[in-house]
């Protein structure tokens, strides 16, 4: 090759990355930023209240009744399958790359309980109930009666909630070929009530597992569930009004020009972004009212 050939050739892979031709790959590592506790606890209030506010509004459910009477309809199957997905992704754990550790919404709400940094007038108080009871909930080991006709078997199943509705989520939300993660707490739980199934089995039965606990039993739950997480909703807005009356400053009413007051333990720009964000959320209450679920929606499962 001359000297030509040489200089056309660097021309036309340099034309090739120019144009995107040949993809030039750059390893990049994302570092996850340190926060202090105040930070911490706004960016995972934020995300708790964002996570919430998609699962409980009108456009996924209706209200219907009146309390103690009150429950949900979900508007279309889609609908409820929807609910599931978020809903999993509200009992999973956050991503330890952005928020710098790995830790479950709930727990994340739970510390924060413990430990909070804009409590005024025990304005906390409803916020650790309504944390504390779903938790209790989600935890309770419930006993289901299970008919599974593709490998023979009815088998009364000792469940936790929290392990059924995070299994029907990721089964929500992936074809079955991503779904080796519930396959495997799939054998772990039937293992565990003593029937064994291996992998091949444990294929087989997925779509009857969902049939029994998202289309029969997460229909069944959907209403206390909304519930629960309603009223932590509605605590986050009641713990940060004394925040947020304190920390609006209005410059003009007509037309209306505001800002808000940084506490001292907030200097990291993203979450200033989140608090900015979250106080302005506070200047309304919440989507949908309290509401109290009829009992006979509590009694089974």
């Amino acid at each position: 090759m001359d000297c030509s050939q040489v200089d056309r050739s660097i021309r036309l892979i340099a034309l090739a990355f120019l144009f995107k031709i040949i993809p030039i790959t750059i390893s990049t590592a994302i570092v996850a930023m340190s926060f202090s506790e105040t930070e911490r606890e706004v960016i995972f209030l934020k995300a708790v209240k964002e996570l919430i506010d998609e699962m409980v509004n009108y456009e996924v459910f209706d209200l219907n009744g009146s309390d103690p009477e009150s429950q949900i309809m979900f508007h279309s199957i889609t609908h409820q399958r929807f609910f599931n997905i978020i809903l999993v992704d509200f009992l999973s754990c956050s991503d330890k790359k952005v928020i710098g550790e790995q830790q479950s919404y709930l727990s994340a709400i739970r510390s924060i309980c413990q430990s909070p940094s804009f409590n005024e007038g025990e304005s906390i108080n409803n916020l650790v109930l309504a944390t504390d009871r779903f938790i209790d909930w989600l935890e309770q080991e419930v006993q289901v009666e299970t008919w599974l006709p593709s490998i023979e078997t009815n088998a009364v199943l000792s469940i936790k909630r929290i392990e059924f509705l995070k299994i029907c989520g990721n089964i929500s939300k992936h074809n079955f070929s991503r779904l080796s993660g519930a396959v495997n707490e799939l054998i772990k739980i039937f293992k565990r009530n003593n029937v064994d199934i291996d992998l091949e089995k444990s294929l087989l039965v997925l779509n009857e597992f969902y049939e029994r606990f998202h289309t029969d039993i997460l229909n069944y739950h959907s209403s206390t569930i909304a519930e629960f997480l309603n009223n932590i909703r509605w605590g986050i807005y009641e713990y940060l009004q004394p925040e947020f009356c304190r920390s609006i400053v209005w410059e003009s009413k007509n037309p209306p020009i505001y800002k808000y007051t940084y506490p001292l333990d907030i200097k990291n720009e993203f979450a200033k972004s989140c608090y900015w964000e979250l106080m302005n959320e506070m200047r309304s209450v919440p989507y949908i009212r309290r509401f109290q679920v009829t009992k006979w929606l509590k009694l089974r499962y």
